[in-house]
């Protein structure tokens, strides 16, 4: 299988990993998902397939704690970019 690579910082590969983790992927996994969504436009159409990604919640999570789960990750992700926390999502 072909392979393609891309230079990140240190910080990059660490929010990306965290994200990937957050989602149950691999690195890789999440960055071919990632690419192939942007590609087809994934978002713009909302197909439902193999290239979805989100961050993973417990079944029985509260919408108040599926909040809160998505939020800590965001800002979990954006602490280690060195960016400012969000308040609202």
């Amino acid at each position: 299988m072909p392979t393609v690579s891309a230079k990140v910082s240190k910080k990059e590969l660490d929010a990306i990993t965290e994200y990937a983790n957050a989602c149950g992927e691999t690195t890789s996994n999440l960055i071919r998902k990632v690419m192939i969504g942007e590609a087809i436009f994934l978002k713009c159409f909302h197909d439902v397939n193999e290239y979805e990604i989100e961050i993973s919640i417990p079944d029985n999570a509260s919408n108040e704690e599926e909040v809160n789960i998505v939020k800590g990750t965001i800002n979990k992700i954006r602490r280690i970019l060195g960016l400012s926390e969000v308040e609202e999502i």
